[in-house]
């Protein structure tokens, strides 16, 4: 049987996950699930593609009921009166599928509403709240594969706490760190200060890019930068930064996003990149 739960905010130690709805299916199971693609902050994902985190029951920010089953009779009945205080919604279909979805401002409308019911007359509620059910869920989570399945890494970590870590920025010591790296010269005022989320982002995978490199792949990836950015001033062995964009091909250099077509000999660079290996 298929329920819909809601958790919602409530005080002290009342019981947070409440029961809305049975015997309806709100979601449908997409068909371009698989193949899903590992999460990196900087990859463009295809429309018809999903971010997938596997073994997600093991991650800290599992929520505790999808590590067990599911047992409606654990979930008393939502009170109407607490649909304000609504945190997201989780579909529970085929014995199998959870489906999430973040339930903002802008998804719980109150209003006047004139309802038709399918072979009733109409109702009209002065003060009605709806909330809105989104065409596709905004995290899907199939419990037999154990993966978590999600398009935007910001629309579901109000409902994961903790999964925003996925795309840890730089700390302020690391974005110094690396800005005083031998290899980078800042110049005309360039500063830590002036490094945006984005390029702090960027940071953090090149310093754990950078450690796996040995002293010989470095000089390599130096050199291959320097080839396909020949705009990026290097002297005396250092890249010349004095700004963001500059900031950024230097960190898509070390991240190897650079290449030529095979046909054309063209350069380009790579927005988003997907490890075949």
């Amino acid at each position: 049987m298929n329920h819909l739960i809601a958790k919602i905010r409530l005080r002290g130690n009342a019981p947070r996950y409440k029961k809305l709805l049975s015997d309806e299916s709100l979601f449908e199971l997409p068909n371009d699930l698989a193949p899903h693609v590992q999460y990196s902050p900087d990859h463009n994902l295809d429309e018809d593609s999903w971010f997938g985190i596997e073994r997600f029951s093991e991650q800290t920010f599992c929520l505790d009921f999808l590590r067990t089953r599911f047992n409606s009779v654990e979930y008393d009945s939502l009170d109407t009166r607490d649909i304000d205080k609504i945190d997201f919604l989780c579909s529970y279909q085929n014995e199998n599928e959870y489906y999430f979805q973040n339930v903002s401002k802008a998804q719980l409308i109150s209003k006047k509403m004139l309802y038709l019911y399918i072979g009733e007359a109409f109702r009209y509620e002065q003060n009605s709240k709806t909330i809105v059910i989104n065409p596709i869920a905004d995290a899907i989570y199939i419990k037999d594969r154990d993966i978590l399945y999600f398009k935007r890494l910001p629309s579901i970590s109000g409902i994961f706490k903790g999964i925003d870590s996925l795309y840890r920025e730089a700390t302020e010591a690391e974005t110094t760190d690396f800005l005083q790296k031998d290899f980078v010269q800042l110049d005309e005022g360039f500063s830590s200060a002036k490094v945006g989320k984005l390029n702090r982002r960027r940071i953090a995978m090149a310093l754990d890019t950078l450690n796996r490199f040995e002293e010989e792949e470095k000089g390599a990836v130096l050199n291959y930068i320097r080839d396909y950015c020949p705009d990026l001033r290097f002297q005396n062995n250092a890249f010349s930064i004095k700004s963001e964009d500059e900031l950024k091909k230097l960190l898509y250099g070390i991240e190897q996003r650079y290449y030529t077509t095979l046909v054309g000999d063209e350069k380009r660079c790579a927005n988003s990149i997907v490890r075949l290996n």
